[in-house]
């Protein structure tokens, strides 16, 4: 299976891993399998480490991920997604579906390393609006 995920209840995160290529199929189940997760709870924020991804993610998947996390709203709403990944083009298209996202709204942003990502997610979400709104 080229993504795997699971709960982190007491980090109050989902974490993924994604191998290889991936179908939309496959993105959108991931998406929505960890969301009816019994562990999972509104809010939870999503460390994804796509170091191993082979093709980048499309224009039309990263549509097709922001309509369906749009529809997720009620539980993906001022979540942080941190990616991780150093493949230029991967950076690109995820730095893209962050741009969609806003619309969620649900910040996305991408790292080169496992432990600048984890930095990120530590961080309490009010602490990052006060950063970003000064």
């Amino acid at each position: 299976m080229p993504i795997e995920y699971w709960i982190e209840k007491d980090r109050r995160r989902v974490r993924a891993v994604v191998t290889g290529d991936s179908t939309t199929d496959e993105m959108l189940r991931a998406i929505q399998g960890s969301t009816q997760d019994s562990e999972f709870e509104p809010g939870f924020d999503v460390l994804s480490d796509h170091t191993q991804v082979g093709e980048p993610l499309t224009t039309q998947q990263a549509k097709q991920l922001s309509s369906c996390l749009q529809d997720l709203r009620s539980v993906m709403a001022h979540s942080r997604w941190a990616v991780v990944t150093s493949k230029p083009a991967s950076v690109g298209m995820m730095r893209m579906l962050g741009v969609l996202l806003e619309q969620v709204p649900m910040d996305l942003r991408v790292f080169t390393t496992m432990d600048e990502a984890e930095a990120w997610l530590s961080q309490p979400k009010d602490e990052l609006r006060l950063h970003t709104a000064n």
